[in-house]
């Protein structure tokens, strides 16, 4: 259980990382997919607790070792939002855009963003649960490759929406601003301010989208064994 924990515990961490930092959606992928050959025949790769959730209801993991990765999972997003925020970070122009930000309300487009946090994430948990469980696709080489390339179609159909599609990178994106006051370039309590004050005001949003990531891992799940019945 512990290179498990562990192995949960560093893919995320990583996939975080490179979802807040990366520049272009093919590098999330990449290192996704690096991530889940490296890990795939020890935790199953999941680095996702929509992920976790859905394979725990699919049967093929124990409630206890799902809350053992949801646990680890959430501190590896919140360390690769610790280190991302040291990178990037509190400059004049991040405390302009703040402001600039905070004027606007927090619930525009709030129904298609969790319909796409939604749709994205069953689709990406539909596509982990045949690949990676069924005894349909047992033994096959390509769950890597199958996973890292939904996960780079979805970042370009919703691109525009800045969706995340796992619960884990949703808290590392709304929280790494907190630890970037640490490294602002003028005072680190006004930064800090700042940044919480940007952070409470979509705090509800963040949480909704959220929930819509759970529930569509829970639906894919639902939908597997609707289908599969036999393939537990």
């Amino acid at each position: 259980m512990r290179a498990k924990l562990a192995v949960e515990f560093i893919g995320t961490f990583f996939l975080c990382l490179a979802a807040i930092l990366a520049q272009a959606p093919i590098s999330v992928a990449a290192i996704l997919c690096a991530l889940i050959y490296m890990g795939g025949n020890v935790s199953g790769a999941h680095y996702n607790p929509a992920v976790t959730l859905a394979v725990w209801i699919r049967g093929r993991i124990t409630g206890r070792r799902a809350c053992g990765y949801f646990g680890f999972q959430f501190l590896g997003a919140l360390l690769a939002a610790l280190v991302a925020g040291l990178i990037h970070g509190h400059s004049e122009d991040r405390a302009r855009e703040i402001v600039s930000t905070l004027g606007e309300s927090a619930y525009d487009g709030v129904w298609l963003g969790c319909f796409g946090e939604f749709i994205g994430t069953f689709l990406l948990a539909t596509v982990i649960l045949m690949v990676a469980t069924s005894r349909l696709t047992a033994g096959n080489s390509y769950f890597g490759l199958a996973i890292a390339l939904t996960v780079l179609g979805l970042s370009g159909i919703f691109s525009p929406l800045n969706m995340a599609f796992n619960p884990a990178v949703q808290v590392a994106g709304s929280t790494y601003g907190l630890f970037s006051a640490f490294m602002s370039e003028t005072s680190v309590a006004k930064a800090f301010l700042q940044e919480f004050t940007y952070f409470s005001h979509f705090s509800l949003r963040s949480l909704m989208d959220l929930s819509c990531q759970l529930l569509g891992g829970a639906s894919a799940a639902w939908v597997f064994l609707t289908i599969f019945p036999e393939d537990r």
